[in-house]
C-alpha cells in the first residue's frame, strides 16, 4: 500500500478471484502478489478464500474464490488488460472455439470499477453475475459489505442475504461454500 505517482484520482475497485486447477490458494496468492507490483495498482485488501462447487459448470475440481479491493488510477478497460496479463503469467489458456466455463489455474473478473456502468461485448459493469454468485458475494461482503452496488442501489451484504433468500426458498440453485484459510506466509 505504497504512495502513488500520479495525481489523478483513484478509483475503488473490486475483482473477483477464482482457481480451481493446481495449488489454488498459492495461485491465488501469486495474483495479488504480482497486481501489487504495478505502480498503478494498489491493492487494498483480500478476503479469505472460499471453497465452492463449480456454478453453471461440470467439473470435479472445486474453486478455491477470493475477493479484492483495489485502488487504481487506471480506467476500466487498462485495468481489464492487466487482469487478463497477470492471467496469462500465472498459466491461464482460454481455448479457440470452445464455449462455457472451463477449468482453469486463474480467472481474475473485474466485479466493480466504481460506480461505472458499462455495457461492452469485452467488458460489462458492474459484472451481469455476481448478484448470483455467492463464491462472488460472500468474500466480498466480507471485506466491503457497504459497498452500494450502482445498478441495483443495494449493498453487497443486501445482495448477499437477497441470494440466501431464493436459495432458501428454492428460486435459486443451491451453492456449496465454505470459508478457508491462506496457507501460512
Amino acid at each position: 500500500m505504497g504512495a502513488k505517482k500520479s495525481a489523478v484520482e483513484e478509483i475503488r475497485v473490486f475483482i473477483g478471484m477464482g482457481s480451481n486447477l493446481g495449488n489454488s490458494k498459492e495461485t491465488l496468492l501469486a495474483a495479488w502478489q504480482e497486481l501489487s507490483s504495478y505502480p498503478d495498482i494498489e491493492c487494498v485488501r483480500l478476503s479469505r478464500p472460499y471453497v465452492s462447487a463449480p456454478v453453471d459448470m461440470k467439473s470435479q475440481h472445486w474453486f478455491t474464490n477470493a475477493v479484492g479491493e483495489l485502488r487504481t488510477t487506471l480506467g476500466p478497460r487498462q485495468l481489464l488488460r492487466r487482469l487478463l496479463e497477470v492471467e496469462n503469467s500465472l498459466g491461464r489458456v482460454r481455448r479457440e472455439g470452445v464455449f462455457g466455463y472451463q477449468d482453469r489455474e486463474i480467472d481474475l473478473d473485474l466485479l466493480y470499477y466504481g460506480d461505472t456502468l458499462m455495457d461492452e461485448p469485452e467488458l460489462v459493469l458492474p459484472h451481469p453475475h455476481l448478484q448470483n454468485r455467492r463464491f462472488v458475494l460472500e468474500p466480498m461482503a466480507e471485506i466491503a459489505g457497504e459497498f452500494l452496488d450502482c445498478k441495483q442501489n443495494r449493498t453487497v451484504a443486501e445482495l448477499t442475504a437477497r441470494l440466501m433468500e431464493r436459495i432458501a426458498e428454492g428460486n435459486e440453485d443451491k451453492q456449496e461454500i465454505s470459508p478457508s484459510t491462506w496457507p501460512e506466509q
